[in-house]
């Protein structure tokens, strides 16, 4: 089966409650065997439909020049086209760097009501090539790469240049890498993630409100470092 590694730059966003939007789709298509071929590769950048403008920051972050800005295209038809690049050939393997982009992609999906049934065999292939040079779950790509003795070739958070900076990876450790089969169902059960209520004001909120490692939202966490302060004044007040 051939395998699609796609990776995705988003909208850089500092507020919590603001939901990250896809403008780049990067992909590239390798073909298993003993070393392993990349064989093609896709890049499209989308317009975000909810910010409706690339700020200054993100246009930074992921390189691009603001003298010679690439051409945006909405979100669903740079969703047709990557469909179409992948073809119609159901048997194949979807790969990431982290599980994040998925997440990203399934989001985007319900939210445009695109078909989900492409999302399937997916495999998150940092887990054992970070285990394996590392001793860990856990590598950015750029490390990942530099452990690997693999030449940087572009500019990384391009979500082309990542997409095949990762092929290499799986290309190189490909016998490390056992690629597991999944069903569309399996994968669209993820979207029940995309939403986490919180412990504290049992709100149901997207996963952006929350720390990495905290079941409650920012807001809560915040309130309650008030309580905490405003209590501890009180104590040293009283004594």
């Amino acid at each position: 089966m051939q395998i699609i590694v796609f990776d995705l730059e988003t909208t850089l966003t500092y507020q919590k409650d603001k939901i990250p939007e896809i403008i780049e789709i990067g992909a590239a298509k390798v073909v298993p065997g003993k070393n392993g071929v990349e064989v093609d590769t896709f890049q499209r950048y989308t317009f975000p439909a909810i910010e409706r403008r690339i700020s200054e920051r993100t246009r930074k972050f992921i390189g691009l020049d603001k003298e010679n800005m690439p051409t945006f295209i909405p979100f669903r038809r740079a969703f047709a086209e990557f469909m179409k690049w992948i073809g119609n050939d159901s048997e194949y393997y979807l790969c990431t760097w982290g599980q994040d982009d998925k997440r990203l992609m399934i989001e985007h999906c319900a939210r445009f009501g695109l078909d989900f049934n492409w999302m399937r065999n997916y495999n998150d292939i940092q887990p054992p090539i970070s285990l394996l040079l590392a001793d860990r779950k856990q590598m950015s790509l750029k490390e990942a790469i530099d452990t690997a003795g693999i030449i940087q070739e572009g500019r990384l958070h391009s979500a082309l240049v990542d997409a095949i900076h990762t092929a290499h990876l799986l290309i190189k450790y490909n016998k490390t890498v056992h690629l597991k089969e999944n069903t569309p169902v399996e994968n669209y059960n993820l979207s029940s993630s995309l939403y986490i209520t919180c412990r504290s004001c049992k709100k149901s909120k997207y996963y952006t409100a929350f720390g990495r490692k905290s079941r409650r939202c920012e807001a809560c966490l915040q309130h309650r470092k008030k309580l905490e302060k405003a209590a501890e004044a009180a104590a040293v007040q009283q004594s």
